[in-house]
């Protein structure tokens, strides 16, 4: 009777479960489901299972009878009662990897608090212990406190009917600066309540939607939760559940709210879509904007983009017709765009012989503000006091002894810093080289900004908006708000105060140098800059009194500039999209960057040579071309050499193919690190 047990035991069919774990490069594990896993286990749970010579936690992506593996090892435990994941989210988790070249089990990684994969308590249990019980479940919607434009009551009826029915495309909101697209925001998430819907909104900086997010509790209340890097392990997973469990049902944050368990999902916005840190610069390396028209897809829900400066591959979709565009072309309350002046600072040097930080023009508005009372922001994309240290003697410049990039003097430290990999040295007062005693501080950053204000006006109250200062928690928000209480007369900052921010009182914008990102090798550079100036101008003259803009350059006649200057943002797409049509670049091709990364120049440059040979064999035709392999402008970062070789072609999907074909023809060095960038923001 036992040997007849064991034959029927040994006949039965396996069940085994599919397991996504975070590793690169890796499909989904094999493993067998046995006693009470038999019962329970459902696609979307965590499990813990063994991996080499340890357990970890990864996700339930299958369950079928029979393995393609003998000898697979059983699941240790399943850690839920209910999936954690829902279907859809593993759907977008795989288009994911698949279209940014990771695993599936890393794009998971991003879609969930990784408090979960460093936890083995169950859902219902995590609920218990952290979920924090809202005083309300009910839709919180206060009435509008402003009437629209004619504008934007035809721009929001049409989104609104759009997601009254069954959305098509994603639509762009091209609003100049001022015109009122949070506003529109606002109504459309109203809108969303009463019917019942969740919505995201996406804004592309955490001290940016920390601003915003207090006209948002004040319409929506406890409706709202916001999601953000630098909340703690346990805030973040606080903010998880109290989504999860259908307590907050209006999302705001960067981009990982897009991530956000919302059920019913019926509208995802994405401001300031122009914005590059949307594209994330680790694994899974996803843009926000293609990841959201895939959720949006996935939820049959209203894609939304709003910005003054849209992307070229943005306004190119209009113009193909697989997106819409809505235009606001009036600020509200009909107030005027402000009056933008370039001044040329190579003439200004011609005069006085020597660079300045103010030009004269600059300092006289300035004055001008401080009599009246009225604001100032003061723009230098670079952080720092001084930007780099060279000796007068033999011309030697302090180095990262890591990076082949300059070392960057900040005052409020005192120390030598790289802004890469945040070496950090102590201020030397002799050339390291020739011993020369004879060091000068060059180029200027906000830290020397700030400082040459303070003794150019010794009375104002001036404050300085950086990462530098972001990192001390809740030291922008305290600016900020004393800046609008009219308690600081002037703010100093980089692009972390070029978008979003409405200050009424601000009349005059001053950009000290408007070159920095025009000079740096990359075909973006242009749109960068056009984005950046314009954005930055539209922080003037939101209130009663028109606004200044005073543009200091060494490029005075440059063409970026003088679009930037009227703001006519057509003026300035249709000859960058002229040029990239031309070279072939972004949106008239998808490029893809394969990032090598050694200790050893001389494996590495063997090594991408070889990969190079390898894609070449594999690919069909000129479905697409191979440049390089060659340095990256970057050419030295924390201590290692850094090629790549550029792929430009029109699928990413053929591309990545041909990729994984490649790099199974050949042994990669344990030494060289490899990164696949998919239609990278900056080729740095």
């Amino acid at each position: 009777m036992l040997e007849l047990d064991l034959s029927i035991e040994a006949a039965k069919p396996i069940l085994r479960a599919q397991v996504a774990l975070p590793i690169p490069f890796s499909e989904p594990y094999d493993y067998e489901v046995t006693g009470e896993s038999l019962d329970k286990i459902q696609v979307g749970m965590r499990v813990r299972v063994p991996f080499r010579s340890q357990t970890t936690i990864g996700i339930v992506v299958g369950i079928s009878k029979g393995s393609r593996f003998r000898g697979i090892r059983p699941i240790d435990r399943v850690l839920d009662q209910e999936p954690i994941v829902r279907p859809f989210d593993l759907e977008l988790a795989r288009w994911i990897a698949e279209f940014y070249f990771c695993s599936w089990g890393e794009a998971i990684d991003q879609v969930l608090p990784h408090f979960l994969f460093s936890r083995e308590m169950a859902l219902e249990d995590l609920l218990e212990r952290y979920s924090s019980p809202r005083d309300s479940q009910q839709p919180v919607i206060s009435k509008s406190p402003h009437s629209l434009t004619e504008e934007q009551e035809i721009a929001f009826n049409r989104i609104l009917e759009k997601m009254k029915s069954h959305p098509d495309k994603p639509v762009l909101l091209h609003g100049i600066t001022g015109s009122g697209k949070t506003e529109i925001y606002l109504r459309l998430i109203e809108e969303n309540l009463r019917d019942g819907k969740t919505s995201i909104c996406l804004f592309p900086e955490i001290a940016l939607s920390e601003q915003i997010k207090h006209g948002f509790i004040e319409r929506f209340a406890d409706q709202l939760e916001i999601f953000h890097s630098r909340l703690t392990g346990v805030e973040q997973l606080k903010a998880w559940l109290r989504v999860k469990s259908g307590q907050a049902k209006v999302v705001l944050g960067p981009r990982s709210a897009l991530f956000a368990p919302l059920e019913n999902l019926g509208l995802i916005i994405m401001d300031e879509e122009q914005e590059f840190t949307y594209k994330q610069d680790q694994v899974p390396r996803y843009h926000a904007r293609e990841a959201a028209k895939k959720l949006a897809e996935l939820s049959k829900c209203v894609f939304l983009m709003g910005t003054a400066t849209p992307t070229l591959e943005t306004r190119w979709a209009c113009e193909q017709g697989t997106a819409e565009r809505l235009v606001l072309s009036k600020r509200v309350v009909d107030r005027k765009l402000p009056e933008v002046e370039i001044v040329d600072l190579a003439e200004e040097f011609k005069r006085k012989k020597r660079p300045v930080i103010f030009s004269d023009r600059l300092k006289e508005e300035i004055a001008k503000n401080l009599e009246l009372k009225q604001g100032v922001l003061i723009f230098l994309n670079r952080r720092g006091f001084s930007t780099f240290v060279h000796c007068l003697k033999c011309g030697t410049i302090l180095s990262c002894k890591h990076c082949q990039v300059s070392l960057t003097f900040h005052m409020e430290t005192g120390k030598l810093i790289c802004h890469y990999c945040n070496y950090q040295s102590a201020v030397v007062l002799n050339c390291p080289s020739c011993n020369a005693p004879n060091l000068k501080y060059g180029g200027m950053g906000t830290e020397k900004t700030e400082s040459e204000l303070g003794k150019a006006f010794p009375r104002a109250k001036i404050a300085r908006v950086d990462s530098d200062v972001a990192r001390k928690r809740g030291k922008v928000d305290q600016i900020l708000a004393e800046f609008k209480a009219g308690k600081i007369d002037i703010v100093v900052g980089t692009q972390m105060i070029a978008k979003g921010f409405d200050f009424p009182q601000v009349t005059l914008v001053g950009v000290v140098l408007a070159d920095i990102s025009l000079s740096l090798p990359d075909f973006r550079s242009s749109e960068k800059t056009f984005q950046l100036l314009t954005q930055v101008a539209g922080r003037a003259g939101r209130g009663e009194v028109p606004g200044r803009v005073i543009v200091q350059s060494y490029l005075a006649h440059h063409h970026v500039l003088k679009a930037a200057q009227t703001q006519d943002y057509e003026l300035f797409y249709n000859s960058e999209r002229d040029t990239r049509k031309e070279l072939l670049y972004p949106p008239f091709a998808h490029l893809i960057n394969i990032i090598f990364k050694s200790k050893s120049e001389k494996s590495l440059y063997d090594f991408s040579r070889e990969l190079k040979a390898a894609l070449e064999a594999v690919r069909t035709g000129d479905e697409f071309k191979i440049m390089g392999p060659s340095p990256l402008p970057l050419y030295k970062l924390k201590g290692f050499f850094r090629w790549h070789l550029m792929l430009k072609g029109e699928s990413v999907e053929s591309m990545n193919r041909d990729i994984r074909q490649a790099l199974g023809k050949v042994k990669k060095p344990s030494s060289i690190q490899l990164l696949v960038d998919v239609d990278p923001v900056s080729v740095l």
